[in-house]
């Protein structure tokens, strides 16, 4: 039976598994990891989006974190809610916002504005394409919203639910992406991935499972990746309309994940960062202490400054946001 996750036991779950620790055998190469912000013990960030050499990070109580020099350092915004924002969207001089009781904010020139979503539920993901024009936020039972206007006003998307899962359930829905032409692609509960090419007017089920999926990244090419709980992951070469499972080294709840070029993979969770340089094939684990206790959700990875690097920033927990390069 699947293991249901409800809104509100998946957003403070994260609160909770800070307290343990787990010790592994498993080493990221000769790594250093870097702390770059500390928070509180109640702290938490949620959301984490870069942009070029700038980055922003979201989390409990409003909390908004700001970064101008690759997130070597930070410092905090003025809060304009008390709400936790779970998520925010950061390119092309948009910034979107979206917290636990269906709130959404848009930023344009350091002005912010409440934009009225026409929900109370919560809002786990959002995401813009400039190329396309739309944006998309997904949330708590099957909530999706669309917008065509940058975000300036969003309509709630109608979805029968019973049609893809022969049960009486709205399903969690974890993670969004919009393609430059326009499709877009949720992942939540029972594994679900669900594509739409009309602006969420339909829906294609693509696949269908047990192990909720909470993350999802899929770039240019096509080349995508989703994970969830038990170290699910799974990877798509066809932009999502197809799907198959990688191996993993974990069991461990995956919460994000981010690659770049064909074959490496970067995915973090409870107590976990796993990186392979080979589409899946091989897995590296990291030993460092910062990175086996608790939980980080937040994920960016970005070419590194030198040829063959990545630059990778974490974001969870205790409001701790970690840099480190894999080379």
């Amino acid at each position: 039976m699947q293991r249901r996750l409800s809104g509100f036991s998946f957003f403070w779950l994260f609160s909770l598994v800070s307290q343990f620790v787990l010790a592994n055998d498993y080493v990221l190469g000769k790594t250093q990891v870097q702390a770059v912000h500390a928070g509180f013990k109640h702290d938490a960030i949620y959301g984490l989006c870069l942009n070029n050499s700038s980055a922003l990070a979201v989390g409990e109580a409003g909390l908004i974190l700001q970064s101008s020099d690759n997130g070597d350092t930070w410092s905090e915004l003025d809060r304009f809610t008390e709400n936790a924002l779970l998520d925010v969207e950061c390119h092309n001089g948009l910034e979107l916002y979206v917290g636990q009781s269906g709130e959404i904010y848009r930023r344009t020139d350091q002005l912010v504005e409440a934009v009225p979503s026409g929900t109370d539920a919560r809002l786990m993901s959002v995401t813009h394409s400039h190329a396309s024009g739309l944006s998309v936020a997904v949330g708590a039972f099957g909530t999706i919203l669309v917008s065509k206007d940058a975000g300036e006003s969003w309509s709630l998307v109608t979805v029968e639910w019973f049609a893809v899962l022969n049960d009486y359930v709205d399903p969690h829905l974890y993670d969004v992406h919009v393609s430059d032409n326009g499709v877009v692609t949720v992942v939540g509960e029972f594994s679900l991935v669900l594509q739409s090419f009309d602006q969420g007017k339909s829906w294609i089920t693509r696949q269908r499972g047990e192990p909720s999926l909470f993350g999802l990244n899929i770039d240019g090419s096509g080349m995508g990746y989703a994970v969830g709980q038990e170290g699910t992951l799974l990877r798509t070469a066809d932009a999502g309309i197809s799907w198959a499972p990688i191996t993993t080294p974990t069991n461990d709840i995956l919460l994000n994940v981010s690659s770049m070029g064909e074959d490496t993979i970067v995915a973090t969770g409870m107590r976990q960062l796993i990186v392979s340089f080979d589409g899946g094939s091989n897995w590296s684990m990291s030993d460092s202490a910062a990175l086996s206790m608790g939980w980080y959700q937040g994920l960016e990875v970005s070419a590194g400054g030198e040829i063959d690097t990545a630059t990778v920033l974490l974001a969870g927990h205790q409001a701790n946001i970690l840099k480190l390069e894999l080379q």
